[in-house]
């Protein structure tokens, strides 16, 4: 085994895990030059490696990581939501995966990482650049704010797409008019923040429109009472509608947002 302080081709890794993320990991490592072992499933031996980077689950980190201790220098796993009691250092991709990514999938996207000694977390951001990746630390004591919104940011989303892709049905809309939607509403967000780009019924007070959206959510109405009141709270942060004071031959103009 070689030193881990700074990485090199000839640095070993040890994949421990064979779910999505273990795959795709192990085939962006081995496009970045590291030799890689694995993924190992839970029949396999461990080898003896550098880093024994573990993508099981969160609740079989602390077995793992005792099995993996005496074959490693430095123990990892890639959750983002356990500290680092069980090991080393932490590197947790900011993405959703599905197990067919190529090893380009880590270009330019965030990883969360942290390392219990300066060297581990050297290791940790070294990692995170090897992939292409741009590491960010975060520390055991703001995990499940960091964990929560990154659920919020992605398992949310889907929770609130699926919603409308069912409400849409019976009215002849299907995800590929939606999408486009989705697509512009992200992009307006990532440019100006969520009160800057909200549109609809809320943020121009139409309460009638939204009863009327209210009635049509079946099932869903819960759901929608959640997020009404909260979007409620976000048209609350809203800049005050753009008005242009008259001239000598003007009228005064409010804008208000559309859709």
């Amino acid at each position: 085994m070689h030193s881990t302080s700074a990485l090199t081709p000839e640095t070993t890794i040890a994949i421990v895990g064979a779910g999505r993320l273990g795959g795709v990991l192990a085939r962006a490592l081995r496009a970045a030059g590291f030799v890689v072992l694995g993924p190992l499933r839970r029949d396999d031996r461990m080898p003896d490696a550098d880093i024994a980077l573990l993508c099981v689950p969160d609740s079989a980190i602390a077995a793992v990581a005792f099995a993996a201790r005496p074959h490693a220098r430095l123990v990892a796993h890639v959750s983002g939501a356990t500290a680092l009691t069980d090991v080393d250092f932490s590197i947790h991709p900011l993405q959703t995966f599905t197990g067919k990514e190529t090893p380009e999938a880590f270009r330019g996207i965030g990883v969360a990482v942290d390392g219990r000694t300066p060297e581990a977390l050297e290791v940790a951001e070294q990692l995170a650049r090897a992939l292409g990746a741009n590491p960010f630390r975060v520390d055991d004591a703001h995990r499940a704010e960091y964990h929560a919104a990154a659920s919020f940011s992605s398992n949310f989303v889907l929770t609130v797409l699926d919603a409308a892709e069912h409400l849409g049905r019976d009215a002849g809309v299907n995800r590929a008019h939606l999408a486009p939607l989705v697509r512009q509403t992200v992009d307006n967000w990532v440019a100006s923040g969520a009160s800057a780009a909200l549109t609809g019924p809320i943020a121009r007070g139409d309460e009638a429109t939204v009863a009327r959206q209210r009635a049509a959510s079946a099932d869903y109405q819960d759901l929608f009472d959640a997020l009404a009141t909260a979007t409620r709270a976000v048209a609350g942060r809203a800049p005050r509608a753009a008005t242009t004071e008259s001239t000598a031959d003007h009228t005064a103009t409010t804008e208000e947002p559309q859709a």
